[in-house]
């Protein structure tokens, strides 16, 4: 399993490698007049589980759930009641958590949600004004949000419930263009 850490030096080896594709590109002198496109990107709304028992690996000294709102714990005794030495982990997110669009797409979320009761969701623009306004989603239900990718930047589909583990990040470049040699 990949650390916050890992998982943002993912995102940003992804966003520059996107800007030096750009850079390349323009210094070439391409030309690329295609329209905006329309993505259709099927996402997944779940929770990662494991345990273990006492035995085998202590729980953690720090409760996970002090780390983060996305991460859960239920200890030895809570986790099985009739396995007092069980203990539990779970985080929540969204799969995929990484997606790359061209400025004015039009991205239409399609989200399936596995776990959880309730994920209060929205869509932050990179000027952190909301282009999705809230809604709540629940479980064994599918959902669409679509919005049209105005900015270049960073859009985000945030959980507020299990932030920051349970988030999309929406990499918007700039639009497609003619550029002069």
């Amino acid at each position: 399993m990949l650390s916050k850490a890992h998982s943002r030096l993912g995102n940003a080896a992804g966003i520059a490698l996107a800007a030096l594709f750009l850079t390349a590109a323009q210094g070439m002198g391409q030309t690329d007049t295609t329209p905006p496109a329309s993505h259709t990107i099927f996402v997944t709304g779940l929770e990662v589980k494991g345990g273990t028992t006492v035995d085998k690996l202590a729980p953690p000294s720090i409760n996970p759930k002090d780390l983060s709102r996305g991460y859960d714990f239920k200890p030895p005794g809570e986790a099985d009641k009739a396995n007092p030495k069980r203990w539990e982990v779970s985080s929540y997110r969204f799969d995929p958590g990484f997606v790359t669009v061209r400025q004015g797409d039009t991205v239409k979320l399609v989200v399936f949600i596995v776990n959880g009761d309730k994920h209060l969701v929205w869509i932050a623009a990179p000027d952190g004004k909301k282009a999705v306004s809230d809604t709540v989603w629940s479980r064994g239900r599918e959902y669409v949000l679509q919005f049209v990718a105005e900015k270049t930047g960073v859009y985000h589909l945030v959980c507020s419930e299990h932030a920051p583990t349970m988030a999309v990040t929406i990499l918007v470049l700039p639009g497609r263009q003619v550029i002069n040699p």
